[in-house]
């Protein structure tokens, strides 16, 4: 199964990039991104205590940008997130008398090391200033 919770969590800080000017309520954020505003709740808890958002608590509360989008890059998003790794070599103790299962779990650690640093790297040249951009853009 796809974990989508990053592409949600880019979602909600694309439209807080976009309404910069005012704060957005979870409800209002659900509705963007077409969820349950538990969804976005507990996304936001997780997003504060990366300090990437600010929350005012109240009637007239909302949510906000804790600094410019262009100092938050999709790195920041994806790690605030504590994500599992996509790809992980396998737990079970290897076959003795089998070659292959001896050698795949340090095959599948490097393979899995790679992917990381390959998608973090590309992640940090991914700013959300530039995503808010192109959303006006495909607006305009």
């Amino acid at each position: 199964m796809v974990n989508q919770q990053f592409a949600t969590a880019v979602h909600v800080l694309t439209a807080l990039a976009c309404n910069k000017k005012e704060l957005m309520n979870s409800d209002s954020l659900a509705t963007s991104v077409n969820t349950n505003p538990v969804v976005i709740r507990r996304l936001l808890s997780l997003l504060t205590k990366a300090k990437l958002v600010n929350t005012v608590r109240g009637k007239s509360g909302g949510v906000k940008l804790a600094k410019e989008a262009s100092q938050i890059n999709l790195k920041d998003i994806y790690l605030a997130l504590s994500p599992t790794e996509s790809i992980a070599p396998r737990d079970k103790t290897p076959h003795k008398e089998c070659a292959v299962s001896c050698a795949m779990h340090s095959i599948m650690s490097t393979v899995a090391e790679g992917t990381q640093k390959a998608t973090l790297k590309y992640l940090e040249t991914q700013k959300l200033s530039d995503l808010s951009k192109k959303v006006s853009r495909a607006n305009a």
